[in-house]
């Protein structure tokens, strides 16, 4: 990827976390890219292509943190997932990662629009496949539903900290909401 269609893209996702999906115009990412409108133009034949390749970007950057936090070894226990539950959370909020206000509004996106489901559907596969390795690794019961449920878990606690942000995030909800669930799924033995 070149180094303009890069900063394009990066600028893309700070005009979508900041102003939404409809915001990325042409001239609106030009602007924050600091780039001429013909070089988004050149790059990006439509804002619907420009919008895709932004989500695609996201959704890479976040599989990739996702593998990453899955890799195995895996050690057994509840607080062991805590804590790569944790890593991972972190990992996905990190600088390097598209916004996570981006990621939402292009997630919600592809709700509305078919030709971005598939990508939504990658990012959402990886996801569940990354979870569940974890789980499995932990040794909690019925890994598919327990990995969709800690799913729904960080990806709430997620939405809430972009709408509400607070400063003890990790320590004050992330981590005690995890912890309480973790212990609640490793005693389900149905």
């Amino acid at each position: 990827m070149s180094e303009r269609r890069d900063r394009i893209l990066a600028a893309a996702l700070r005009v979508i976390a900041a102003r939404g999906v409809d915001a990325a115009t042409h001239r609106a990412v030009a602007a924050e890219a600091g780039v001429a409108l013909a070089s988004t133009t050149y790059h990006f034949a439509s804002k619907d292509e420009l919008v895709r390749d932004a989500l695609e970007r996201a959704v890479e950057r976040s599989i990739s943190a996702v593998e990453r936090a899955s890799a195995p070894p895996h050690e057994p226990g509840a607080a062991a997932l805590v804590d790569r539950l944790v890593t991972l959370v972190t990992m996905l909020e990190a600088e390097d990662q598209a916004p996570l206000e981006a990621q939402f509004e292009l997630m919600l996106e592809a709700g509305r629009r078919p030709h971005l489901r598939p990508l939504a559907e990658r990012w959402n596969e990886a996801y569940s496949a990354g979870l569940e390795a974890l789980v499995r690794g932990a040794g909690l019961p019925d890994p598919p539903l327990a990995a969709t449920t800690l799913s729904d878990l960080i990806d709430g606690a997620l939405l809430s900290q972009v709408t509400v942000p607070r400063d003890d995030f990790v320590a004050g909800r992330l981590r005690p909401g995890l912890e309480r669930t973790v212990a609640g799924l490793a005693s389900d033995r149905r």
